[in-house]
């Protein structure tokens, strides 16, 4: 196992993934409108069997682990990798946030980490864009920092709107630092999880990497949470307004 250590927050991941193929990418996101960014990575790291190399600590780490379908244990911030064709991928999951005290600190170290140490050749950050400002048929806004060469067919992000939370930072230290780094905005919902947008992200991706990443099941599970949310919200109006006879007075 290697450590970067920047500021306190430490990197430790396997020895293998600085080995992986060039072109190498590096894809993350947040809990952001959506839960986009978060919902993309996982499904980006299921489907291209990524393999865990390793996790990111903090000095206040959120008090929360799971176990993967394997039984491992999973932290707030992992790191994955995998070879796909004739490029790489790293993909960083965040199951958490980062809290605010040290939450510039974080994405800081994690930009630092991508460019000395892991000298990535683009970055490519998923998050929601709120579906408010949708103004035709386009499903995505974008961005990038000033050394990324890509063109979008999509509208950019309008001046005057932003970007915010850690997000935010990630973009901004990219820029700094001189990470290539495109942003990916799909119009999402804030209210809900959105595995919509999740998916016109993948798909972008897709087309962006050469990949071939069906979003079949993000689709499937999107239906399913609608649903859900529809029968939810009807429980909601019959438990608010119960018939005449049902009502209790107090």
């Amino acid at each position: 196992m290697k450590e970067f250590k920047f500021r306190g927050i430490r990197v430790i991941y396997n020895d293998w993934l600085e080995q992986m193929n060039r072109p190498r990418y590096f894809i993350t996101g947040f809990k952001g409108y959506g839960l986009v960014g978060y919902i993309a990575t996982l499904y980006l790291t299921d489907k291209l069997g990524c393999r865990r190399a390793g996790v990111v600590v903090t000095k206040y780490m959120p008090e929360a682990v799971t176990i993967d379908d394997m039984g491992h244990i999973v932290g707030p911030f992992e790191i994955y990798g995998c070879n796909t064709k004739e490029r790489s991928i790293t993909i960083m999951i965040n199951h958490d946030i980062p809290i605010d005290q040290e939450r510039t600190r974080f994405i800081e170290a994690i930009v630092q980490w991508a460019t000395r140490a892991m000298d990535f050749d683009e970055a490519i950050f998923i998050g929601g864009f709120n579906a408010s400002f949708r103004q035709g048929d386009e499903k995505l806004r974008w961005l990038k920092t000033r050394q990324c060469k890509r063109e979008l067919k999509e509208p950019l992000m309008e001046r005057g709107l932003y970007v915010i939370g850690p997000l935010a930072l990630l973009i901004f230290f990219a820029d700094l630092y001189g990470l290539p780094a495109l942003i990916l905005l799909p119009y999402a919902e804030a209210e809900r999880p959105d595995p919509r947008a999740a998916a016109i992200a993948v798909e972008k991706i897709n087309e962006l990497l050469e990949l071939n990443v069906d979003v079949k099941e993000l689709l499937v599970e999107a239906e399913r949470v609608e649903e859900m949310i529809a029968r939810l919200e009807k429980q909601r109006e019959a438990i608010l307004q119960p018939k005449e006879a049902e009502r209790v007075y107090m």
